[in-house]
């Protein structure tokens, strides 16, 4: 039995940040839907496929990055970066040693298997990228792109 006087009334009238907000989830869940179902081709996820890719733009001298770095520098923030890297050790597409200098810091770096799998799969991501956006213009692509920034931005 339902007591709906109870309810409050402002309850579910339309405000345009909730559209906006629900808009931009449904839009990241299917991107990332969409992105992982590809990925999982190589076995991977987006969220360790963006750890690759960190690695592979970012450690141009094979110097291993520290896990702090690369936690910074992933799309979305994961709690615990080093069971991520160390699930990555395990499938042979990284490798992780103490830092010489610091030994409280462990650089990941990758192996030529994950060198191998950010080059295989970025080609067929930004295939994916752009047919996700192939119905808007170039225009209101950028213009998506400055909003967005902007609203991530608020600081």
């Amino acid at each position: 039995m339902s007591n709906n006087r109870s309810r409050k009334a402002l309850i579910g009238t339309f405000k345009i940040e909730t559209d906006i907000f629900m808009s931009a989830i449904s839009l990241s869940d299917k991107a990332l839907s969409e992105a992982n179902q590809l990925l999982s081709i190589w076995g991977m996820t987006t969220l360790q496929y963006n750890a690759l890719r960190v690695l592979y733009v970012k450690d141009c001298d094979d110097l291993g990055l520290p896990n702090k770095e690369i936690g910074q520098r992933l799309y979305t923030r994961v709690p615990d970066v080093t069971r991520l890297l160390e699930r990555m050790v395990d499938k042979g597409w990284i490798t992780r040693e103490r830092d010489q200098i610091n030994k409280r810091v462990v650089r990941s770096r990758l192996t030529q298997i994950g060198i191998e799998l950010v080059e295989s799969a970025y080609a067929p991501l930004m295939e994916l990228e752009s047919k996700q956006l192939s119905h808007m213009t170039e225009d209101e692509k950028q213009e998506l792109s400055r909003l967005l920034n902007k609203a991530l931005n608020d600081d």
